[in-house]
């Protein structure tokens, strides 16, 4: 009988000591470390936009980040890259890390084809645990839709979705306007 081998489990530690390192990003799934891949020239291109329009709009006390800020989500044992961060108030920091915050009050994720499904399922899940976290937000590549989940009072969340190049986006966290032809 052929048995798999063992595959190195790493310690949020020894993945944070590689990741400053790499010639790549990775993020971090419970010991694992997984290659991410690069992102589309459309994909950029929106994430530019939105980054671009809400660091415009944003309040004073909040900050809108692109993808270099890692997110940890300590109930899930992950670290993950979204595409835009925006936090307001102090940075809650990881261990005190400069490069990793814990209190996210606004998520963005460009969905692509290879990352939709991850996005939507255990990213979405995982972010639900962090208490700073008011809206996930879903950006698609191929087509004007936006789909926003924004948390409740009661800890539910309610799905709004966003269609065609003539609406307006509504970021409830963060009070701000865009629309999706600014994005695309």
């Amino acid at each position: 009988m052929l048995t798999q081998p063992k595959t190195k489990k790493y310690t949020p530690e020894e993945y944070l000591a590689l990741e400053e390192r790499a010639e790549y990003r990775s993020e971090y799934e419970d010991g694992e470390i997984v290659q991410m891949a690069g992102g589309s020239l459309s994909h950029q291109r929106i994430t530019s936009n939105v980054s671009r329009f809400i660091g415009n709009k944003i309040s004073a006390d909040c900050d809108s980040l692109p993808s270099e800020m890692k997110i940890r989500v300590e109930s899930f044992k992950k670290f993950y890259y979204p595409d835009i961060t925006v936090f307001c108030g102090e940075p809650a920091f990881y261990k005190k890390r400069n490069d990793t915050i814990t209190n996210p009050i606004l998520i963005v994720e460009v969905l692509s084809d290879t990352t939709e499904a991850k996005d939507r399922g255990e990213k979405f899940f995982a972010y639900q645990t962090l208490d700073s976290l008011r809206e996930y937000v879903l950006i698609s590549q191929n087509r004007a839709v936006v789909e926003q989940f924004i948390k409740q009072p009661d800890g539910s969340w309610k799905y709004l979705a966003t269609i065609g190049l003539e609406s307006l986006l509504n970021l409830e966290s963060i009070n701000v306007g865009l629309t999706l032809q600014e994005i695309y």
